[in-house]
């Protein structure tokens, strides 16, 4: 099958370097386990360094004054988060929380800029997934601005499944998907439920099931005018 056929897919970080620099990496950061929902830092912390999923998932977002969390993304296996205390001098510019059981490496400034320094393999696979990011981000804002609900929810999961790294089970309560676009629990309800008897998604607790990609993929591009494809 070409290229063109295939659904859009997010490439990690790690996948995109050779397996002896992954390594490297590897043995220069500190591997974290963290419970479902325990915080890995919170919004405004000062600490530069890299962070790297090593398993399960982390969801990035902001939590409001009200102490909900408004969701993102969320980042599976082999993303990065931290580049902007690395390269743009800010702080920590989001909360973040593991999803399930989660083990994240994590690298400090000076651990990780002598590799980037010596070995530029490392800031071409960090500037590729970036940019890769970055697309979901435009495609995102695109859906919220663009979209009826039900064509909003049905891309905005396809793209989050992507970013988590899952082939097709996404783990998120329907409250955060809400929050995310900025629709009430009904609203978003009704949504997912006309997904669902279009045979495109199942609905579990605290869970999303995405029925066939490639065919979720397909109604994407036929319903919401933006292809998702790799071009």
């Amino acid at each position: 099958m070409s290229n063109e056929n295939q659904p859009f897919r997010l490439t990690a970080f790690m996948e995109m370097l050779p397996a002896d620099l992954a390594d490297a990496i590897k043995r220069r950061a500190t591997m974290r386990r963290y419970a479902n929902n325990q915080f890995l830092h919170s919004r405004g912390d000062p600490n530069p360094g890299l962070s790297i999923v090593k398993s399960g998932a982390v969801k990035v977002g902001v939590y409001g004054l009200d102490g909900a969390f408004v969701l993102t993304s969320a980042l599976g296996p082999g993303q990065t988060f931290g580049e902007f205390t690395l390269f743009a001098g800010l702080p920590r510019t989001q909360d973040a929380a593991a999803t399930g059981d989660t083990e994240v490496y994590h690298l400090r400034a000076a651990e990780f800029l002598p590799l980037f320094e010596r070995h530029r393999e490392i800031g071409h696979a960090l500037l590729a997934a970036s940019l890769q990011r970055l697309h979901v981000v435009i495609e995102i804002l695109d859906a919220m601005r663009r979209l009826p609900v039900r064509e909003r929810t049905a891309k905005i999961l396809f793209l989050t499944v992507q970013t988590m790294g899952a082939a097709e089970h996404l783990q998120i309560r329907q409250t955060e998907i809400a929050q995310m676009l900025g629709v009430s629990r009904v609203t978003m309800n009704r949504a997912l439920q006309e997904l669902s008897q279009l045979g495109l998604i199942a609905i579990g607790y605290g869970e999303i099931k995405i029925v066939d990609v490639a065919q979720f993929n397909d109604w994407i591009d036929a319903n919401c005018n933006v292809s998702l494809e790799a071009g």
